[in-house]
């Protein structure tokens, strides 16, 4: 593919995407067909709610989360991302009591993954907008200093967050935005796993990549949009017909009104134009609003030998508006949707609706990648946390404290570690056995310890989804006949909910299961009839004697035990009146790659939880000694004089993110949170000032050594070693809030 095309197809998707009327395009297929997908994808809404749920709490929290999020209303252009980018990434976030739910495009976030194929780290840009000042207006996108950028390296222990008035890349470093107004932090990441999913549309056969549905038809789409453009042109160029005369100019044509558009030819097919009547009903050059050149009425002088004509030519022969047609309903069906322009195979409402099922299943297979296998995916992952906060909060609420994970920088030597590691492998054992059982007696005797938060653990914490209504509502005459079919599958012995699956195909077994919860009186009467029909069998046979055996009764024959007959009815009456759901306790299935408590002690003091290389950062903390610390340095003892650690263990500085304040994607702040020195806010959560000066350092490295000291004339050589030992704190974060129900 050229270049050219390429970059009028990227034109074509990213007018789709944007809903861009003036880019310039003229083929629909792109607009047509996710239009398509989205009605059979969404329908009349979607519905998500737990596969399990015996509390009743899982199935509010859900709905909750959703309509604080309005995933509802987000899902259409998260649908034209997904289909359009071939993958997206949902992300999410605690934030104080709740959890922010954010989806980024392809071009917005870099996915990487370790060699066990687990998600290892997100990096995330996106960008939002500010105001020059508290009275200025709004400022626009375009406007200098108004956009601002957000760029997060989330990671298992860690969170790297900086805002910056410049684009920053997935492939840039710190040069890139050295001499850019900025913030940069370092979070720690509560949750101990990374909070993202990524979902793929038409993934390969092998490898964790995809394309996006329109990719491998390019060229056709462009050669459509061409073939669309050079109709338009012709419509418009053709669009009302030419007077040919042998006459002069100005015998035929009024003069001073000649400044208009040239005359153009007439079309007897009815094609007008939007500021001109049709030519079939009017004086092809009589006057209108649009200006041009005007015939009058009576032309005088005309002789014998003159000639006056309209020239008709057609505008779109017809070969070429059916070989358009066709192109595009086959590219529609190449792409798994149908052409609703162009049914020809349709003649009735059934043959119709059996034409969409192919779209149908199309959006279903695009559901599975995006909701399945993404969506509800990141659902599980916050059920999974929630009841990960209600242990620790069961835990604290009946006085049961966690025994501290052993650090190595505390010890001097390996072998003394390694027998602390021992030692709390079985302190952690008995203490996850404790806490496991006191929940159990809590939840059997239902009575929980009061401050205790979160979801109650409860197996199975797969999130599902189904949508509220189909596409194509059926009649009162299509239940009748799904209930008839209900009746006779029952009539066969088939199991009631396996038969309501033809009514209700939306619905759950457990669902089905509590919908069984009255009296089938029809189904009882039934069963007791064959019953006491197998009985006077039975009396029938105790009294008519054998044949071969005329001194027995035929009762006696064991080939004729009607016994086990008469139990199966049994069992059968006591299943149809005692239906009940079935509870799965696959509880590890789906879990994230979290932290293990020796590494989540590391992350929580600060440390890196890998001994081995990391990846290279894009920034370091640029605000962390501004805003002062009260942390103690590496070596150094307390003012109580206590016993020192043997490495210099940092305490515990950092920031949660749950309590740090972030903007959304796309919001419209009031203060500038990157402390621009053009605006007089600072940012909540960064800060109540902006960036001083002393924050950002210019130039290399070695000129700001303190043995340079005079190089620059405003740092002295005792101003550049506070400035060093200033970098090598920590800063305090503010006291993690308690987390409220």
């Amino acid at each position: 593919m050229s270049a050219a095309t390429q970059d009028r197809f990227r034109r074509i998707l990213e007018a789709a995407r944007k809903k861009d009327g003036g880019s310039n395009t003229d083929t629909m297929i792109v607009n047509s067909h996710l239009s398509q997908m989205k009605l059979f994808m969404l329908r009349q809404g979607l519905e998500f709610f737990p596969a399990q749920d015996t509390f009743g709490f899982r199935k509010q929290f859900v709905t909750q989360l959703i309509d604080e999020n309005e995933i509802d209303t987000r899902l259409e252009g998260i649908c034209d991302d997904f289909l359009i980018d071939g993958k997206g990434l949902f992300y999410f976030r605690p934030v104080r009591d709740t959890y922010r739910i954010m989806w980024f495009s392809s071009e917005n976030y870099r996915a990487y993954y370790d060699s066990v194929g687990q998600l290892e780290e997100v990096d995330l840009i996106y960008s939002f907008t500010v105001r020059e000042s508290m009275n200025a207006p709004i400022a626009t996108s375009d406007q200098e200093g108004s956009m601002r950028y957000v760029k997060l390296r989330v990671r298992k222990d860690e969170i790297k967050e900086t805002i910056t008035t410049e684009k920053p890349s997935f492939d840039a470093g710190a040069q890139s935005l050295s001499f850019a107004v900025n913030k940069t932090r370092t979070l720690t990441n509560s949750l101990g796993f990374v909070p993202a999913i990524e979902a793929f549309n038409n993934m390969r056969s092998t490898g964790m990549d995809a394309t996006g549905e329109f990719d491998w038809l390019a060229e056709q789409i462009v050669t459509h949009d061409d073939l669309v453009k050079n109709i338009r042109t012709n419509i418009h160029f053709f669009g009302n017909p030419t007077l040919v005369s042998s006459r002069p100019k100005h015998d035929l044509v009024e003069s001073g009104d000649q400044d208009g558009a040239r005359p153009t030819i007439s079309s007897q097919a009815g094609f007008y134009s939007a500021n001109r009547p049709s030519t079939r009903v009017s004086s092809p050059m009589s006057g209108s609003s649009g200006g041009g050149m005007k015939v009058p009425r009576i032309i005088a002088n005309v002789e014998s030998t003159d000639r006056a004509v309209y020239l008709t030519p057609d505008a779109v022969s017809g070969d070429q508006n059916l070989y358009a047609r066709q192109y595009r309903e086959e590219i529609r069906t190449a792409l798994g949707g149908v052409d609703e322009l162009g049914i020809t195979a349709g003649a009735t409402a059934y043959e119709i609706k059996s034409l969409y099922g192919r779209a149908a299943t199309t959006a279903s297979r695009r559901c599975r990648g995006l909701l399945t296998y993404g969506l509800c995916k990141l659902f599980s992952l916050i059920v999974f946390n929630e009841e990960k906060i209600f242990r620790e909060s069961f835990a604290a609420a009946i006085a049961l404290e966690r025994p501290p994970a052993p650090i190595r920088e505390e010890f001097p030597d390996d072998q003394a570690f390694g027998q602390a590691v021992q030692e709390f492998e079985q302190v952690l054992r008995q203490y996850e056995g404790t806490l496991e059982q006191s929940i159990g007696e809590a939840v059997q005797s239902r009575s929980l310890p009061p401050g205790v938060v979160g979801l109650i653990p409860d197996g199975d914490r797969r999130v599902e989804w189904r949508w509220k209504g189909p596409v194509f509502e059926d009649g009162t005459e299509d239940i009748l006949n799904s209930s008839i079919v209900v009746r006779n599958l029952q009539e066969l012995g088939v199991n009631s909910i396996e038969a309501l699956r033809y009514l209700f195909p939306d619905k759950t077994d457990e669902e089905r299961s509590a919908m069984l919860s009255g009296y089938p009186f029809r189904m009882a009467q039934a069963t007791q009839q064959s019953i006491g029909t197998f009985l006077t069998l039975i009396e029938n046979m105790r009294q008519v004697p054998h044949p071969q055996a005329p001194d027995l009764p035929m009762l006696a024959d064991p080939k004729l035990d009607l016994t086990p007959y008469v139990y199966r009815a049994l069992d059968f009456l006591k299943r149809e009146l005692t239906y009940a759901g079935q509870y799965s306790d696959d509880t590890g299935g789906g879990d994230p790659a979290s932290l293990d408590p020796i590494e989540r002690a590391r992350a929580d003091a600060g440390l890196s939880i890998d001994s081995g290389p990391e990846r290279p950062t894009f920034l370091p903390d640029t605000f962390g000694a501004a805003a002062g610390s009260g942390g103690v340095p590496a070596g150094s003892s307390s003012a109580s004089d206590s016993e020192s650690m043997a490495a210099g263990v940092r305490e515990s500085q950092r920031q949660l993110e749950r309590d740090a304040e972030l903007p959304t994607p796309g919001s419209l702040l009031n203060s500038d949170p990157s402390g621009s020195p053009y605006a007089a806010a600072g940012m909540a959560g960064f800060g109540s000032s902006p960036v001083s000066g002393g924050a950002f350092r210019f130039g290399a490295p070695d000129l700001n050594s303190p043995s340079n000291a005079g190089v620059f004339p405003t740092d002295t050589g005792a101003q550049l070693e506070q400035r060093a030992e200033r970098s090598r704190e920590r800063r305090v974060s503010r006291k993690r809030k308690q987390r409220k129900s």
